[in-house]
């Protein structure tokens, strides 16, 4: 009797990524009288685990885009382009959702293929926004410092997620709302009156938030919101589609876009993730056809977003029944993701996203280093773990 073959998945600890994935695989290994297994790391780990660790272990990875330099410097995952043909490469560049297919782009390769979209958007309970007796929640983040004071000393709160890693992310989203995209070019540093800017808003905004915003990453505010009623608003996190469907929690959220700034710009940091082959991989083949399967157009837009998956692939976000799942979360968020930025995805991002994550947080929470210090803390990390980004 022959040996039933094995592929191993590593994704991250959400059903937003597990329950498609299995779904998808259940159905496939079926089919192909193969055994699929899928492995779930907390979001942290997601964010900053090292790819040596885990293409070693896995057949597949599910990554964060800024691994992209690192997986093609390495050697550790192999180049998409020699396990996809070219015509399944240009539906998936034709239906990128925001710049979700070119964050995996190095060096004239893709090193993974957008499975999952997503960026930095608002949420709101609109239940607690009628009882408040509001309209609608603040489309700029003027608007939004005006609530926040608001709120302060009433039973509903304004929260962000401001851990550090996400700390980091805010400070650019606020800082790319107030100037655009000259805010942060490629291979350069921060504009500095703009940066000092981001960071004093930051500082005087968080005394007034929901405490949990120091420590918190958007799937702990977005588990606090729907299962209580402490938080009316969020104007800035990493969105997640499940916590708009009816009963994945005790209340839905509704998504819109983040925050305008003066000059009309959406500010937000591209977030999503990338399905990537380990150049290790014992069953490569096998892996592949799962992974393109998996991305394909026809499977995000079914049993992957019927699943509960926030799907990467364009034709998905587009779909009318797709978004009638999601109390129309793709397309109430499209236009942020059109205008989300790409974060350096240099090899020594990792260390310099952890390193100027805490940085941040510092400033924003504990206010033992000023913004100044701050920047320019921040601009010799940038010259010594980024050098000339990209």
């Amino acid at each position: 009797m022959s040996q039933i073959q094995r592929i191993r998945g590593m994704a991250w600890d959400h059903p937003r990524a597990l329950n498609p994935l299995n779904a998808i695989s259940a159905q496939w290994s079926g089919e192909c009288d193969l055994s699929v297994s899928w492995e779930a790391r907390p979001l942290k780990a997601f964010e900053d685990q090292p790819l040596d660790e885990l293409a070693s272990a896995f057949d597949l990875v599910l990554m964060d885009y800024p691994f992209v330099g690192t997986a093609a410097q390495s050697g550790l995952m192999a180049p998409v382009n020699d396990w996809v043909d070219a015509a399944y490469l240009r539906d998936q560049a034709d239906h990128s959702v925001g710049p979700s297919y070119d964050s995996y782009t190095w060096s004239g390769q893709q090193w993974a293929l957008a499975i999952d979209a997503a960026t930095q958007v608002s949420a709101v309970r609109t239940d607690l926004l009628d009882a408040a007796g509001l309209d609608h929640p603040p489309q700029t983040w003027n608007g939004v410092a005006e609530l926040v004071q608001e709120l302060k000393d009433g039973p509903l709160h304004v929260a962000i997620p401001l851990n550090p890693n996400h700390a980091y992310c805010a400070f650019l989203a606020v800082g790319l709302a107030m100037l655009g995209t000259d805010f942060w070019p490629r291979g350069e540093k921060p504009d500095r009156e703009t940066a000092l800017a981001a960071l004093d808003f930051l500082s005087e905004l968080a005394p007034a938030l929901h405490p949990m915003s120091q420590s918190s990453d958007p799937i702990a505010i977005s588990d606090r919101m729907a299962n209580s009623d402490e938080i009316l608003f969020v104007p800035l996190m990493f969105g997640y589609s499940n916590y708009s469907r009816p009963g994945f929690r005790k209340h839905s959220l509704r998504f819109g876009n983040a925050p305008r700034g003066e000059n009309g710009h959406i500010g937000s940091v591209l977030g999503g993730v990338g399905i990537a082959l380990s150049a290790l991989s014992p069953q490569r083949e096998l892996a592949a056809e799962l992974a393109r399967l998996l991305v394909s157009a026809e499977m995000q837009s079914g049993l992957y977003v019927q699943s509960g998956g926030q799907p990467g692939h364009g034709a998905a976000w587009d779909s009318e029944s797709a978004n009638d799942l999601v109390d129309n979360f793709f397309l109430a968020t499209r236009e942020t993701m059109d205008q989300a930025f790409m974060r350096p995805r240099v090899p020594g991002h990792r260390q310099f996203q952890e390193q100027a994550g805490v940085l941040i947080n510092r400033c924003i929470w504990k206010k033992d280093i000023n913004a100044a210090a701050c920047l320019d803390t921040f601009d010799q990390l940038t010259d010594r773990l980024l050098g000339h980004w990209e």
